[in-house]
């Protein structure tokens, strides 16, 4: 499994998920990326195979909504919570590296199109 992980979470995540041998871009590390409509996100990361990583439920949700209306597919989201994965505590990145981690080791999903709450 391939991750796009969008640009509200730390480019350390993804350097700590390809030092494992996982197969993740962060977007903040990536020039060509930054800044894009999530709309290009999404769109970007299912034409390359990528399950999109974002803790931005609300337009992903809807992006997903209508793709699926469309007869389109996305590769997947995972939706982390700024909660669970808070960017100022002691333990992120690490927390989110071990909860993507467990998500890749056993994923609960098969296919596309599908939406995951990273817990």
């Amino acid at each position: 499994m391939r991750l796009l992980i969008d640009e509200m979470h730390s480019a350390r995540v993804a350097e700590a998920l390809r030092a494992e041998g996982w197969d993740a871009v962060a977007v903040v590390a990536e020039d060509s990326l930054r800044g894009l409509p999530d709309e290009s996100l999404l769109a970007l990361a299912a034409e390359s195979g990528q399950v999109m990583v974002t803790e931005d439920s609300g337009d992903f949700l809807r992006l997903a909504q209508l793709s699926r209306s469309e007869g389109n597919a996305h590769c997947g989201i995972i939706i982390t919570s700024a909660a669970r994965f808070h960017r100022g505590s002691i333990s992120y990145p690490n927390s989110l590296v071990e909860a993507l981690r467990s998500f890749l080791a056993a994923p609960p999903y098969d296919g596309d199109s599908w939406i995951w709450w990273l817990s």
